[in-house]
């Protein structure tokens, strides 16, 4: 069995609102046929049996009304018979002509149509006053093998058949609009199919109309953007950590074979590789602690696992730890002093991170005699924290890669300074996961600029 695909479901859906929109509206002609040939039959009954009571009432109909015979009435009527036969050539098939007498007896009757009201589909009476008869019911009825009946049964039968040619054409129709409708996307699935990973440069061709087919395409190519960025920061993460991890990797080998051919003989060999193992060790412990940091930050807050904490407490409590980073760099910061609590939805852990790696990259980059301001404030349930110095800055060209990992503005910010080219990952990654926000601006020789927004507590 075939599987009930969506081109199918769509043709079926065509087809079912078209079979329905033509049996609504078949029905609908339908009824109004019915009703009006109803209403013309119950009309044309009306006149045809005025007509016969005319004809009836005339002195020249009396013979055939006082004929003898053994009648149905009682008294004078039971030894007198009515005769209709006169009138049964203008009677159409199935229409039958009856006198009743005020029992509802039926005293004479012409024509071909069944007796009682349920073999009647339409009818007519008149009452009048007869001789000898008294008042008696005049009455018309067609069983429905009238023209105007044979009409109405044939425009159904054409009705149902037209539905049914409906039906088909329909289904026809149902398949051939979703064919097309659906042809550009089965060609965006070609496509989308033929895209791999190293070819995720590739991009769907979009439709220039501006309908949803548009709209589809310009998402999946802003979802393959993404995906081809995420792909290229993911090879460049993995070499840069690579090349990262393989230089003090590469240092601790050399060392090794030092003191296996001369540490034995010479003590200051062996002290002195020691150290430098002892030391590229370190940074290895400090780049795969960075690195645990990042995707920490980089993972999902949990649900009821928002803390808050003091920023002035975390100020307090870093910047003495930062004045042997740079001792030639004044630190400018008038916040210390005790004053009202100044709560941001962070850790104080993450709170701390972040202003640390801030802070002592302002003071790494700033030449000895420059100036460090910190200053904060509180506005529209954000706590703003800018740092400033007065350092070397970052070249426009630069600025916007420095939040990627292991990116390095300047030559001179190297590993002999220590850093990994995290620091400022780690603390853009914190910042976004607390609905946070970090921006730089800088001017290449006078300084750089670095713009906190914490969400208030």
């Amino acid at each position: 069995m075939k599987a009930w695909t969506f081109s199918r479901k769509v043709s079926a859906s065509i087809a079912l609102a078209a079979l329905l929109i033509a049996g609504f509206v078949s029905g609908f002609v339908y009824i109004t046929f019915k009703h009006w040939t109803e209403t013309q039959e119950a009309e044309l009954l009306d006149a045809k049996l005025k007509q016969f009571e005319i004809q009836i009432g005339e002195v020249e109909f009396l013979p055939s009304l006082l004929k003898p015979g053994l009648g149905r009435g009682s008294g004078a009527a039971a030894v007198l018979k009515p005769d209709l036969s006169s009138f049964a050539s203008d009677l159409d098939e199935g229409q039958l002509l009856q006198i009743l007498d005020s029992s509802g007896r039926v005293l004479a009757e012409a024509g071909t149509g069944g007796t009682g009201d349920a073999a009647a589909s339409y009818k007519a009476e008149r009452e009048l006053s007869l001789l000898v008869y008294g008042t008696v019911r005049l009455r018309l009825t067609d069983s429905g093998h009238s023209r105007s009946a044979t009409a109405e049964r044939e425009v159904g039968r054409l009705l149902l058949l037209g539905l049914l040619l409906a039906a088909g054409m329909a289904v026809i129709a149902g398949g051939l609009v979703a064919r097309s409708a659906l042809k550009p996307i089965r060609s965006m699935i070609g496509e989308v199919r033929s895209i791999g990973m190293n070819s995720l440069s590739r991009r769907l061709h979009v439709p220039t109309a501006k309908d949803e087919l548009h709209q589809l395409g310009e998402t999946f190519n802003g979802l393959l953007h993404k995906l081809e960025g995420s792909f290229d920061q993911q090879r460049r993460f993995i070499s840069d950590a690579s090349h990262e991890l393989k230089t003090p990797l590469a240092i601790i080998e050399g060392h090794t074979h030092m003191i296996q051919r001369w540490g034995k003989q010479s003590p200051e060999v062996l002290d002195e590789s020691l150290a430098f193992m002892m030391e590229e060790t370190r940074r290895m412990k400090e780049l795969i602690a960075q690195l645990l940091l990042l995707a920490e930050a980089e993972a999902p807050l949990m649900d009821g696992g928002e803390e808050r904490c003091n920023l002035r407490e975390t100020l307090r409590e870093l910047l003495p730890q930062t004045v042997h980073v740079s001792p030639g760099v004044q630190l400018d910061y008038d916040g210390l002093p005790d004053g009202q609590a100044l709560l941001i939805r962070m850790p104080g852990g993450a709170g701390y991170q972040v202003l640390r790696n801030i802070v002592e990259n302002a003071l790494k980059y700033t030449p000895e005699g420059g100036t460090v301001t910190i200053r904060h404030r509180a506005a529209d349930g954000q706590v703003v924290l800018t740092v400033t110095d007065t350092g070397i800055g970052i070249s426009p060209e630069q600025l916007p890669h420095i939040f990627d990992r292991f990116y390095r503005a300047e030559a001179s910010r190297s590993r002999t300074q220590g850093g990994s080219g995290l620091g400022l990952a780690i603390a853009k990654a914190i910042m976004e996961r607390h609905g946070g926000s970090i921006a730089i601006d800088s001017t290449p020789g006078q300084g750089t600029t670095v713009t906190l927004r914490f969400i208030g507590g």
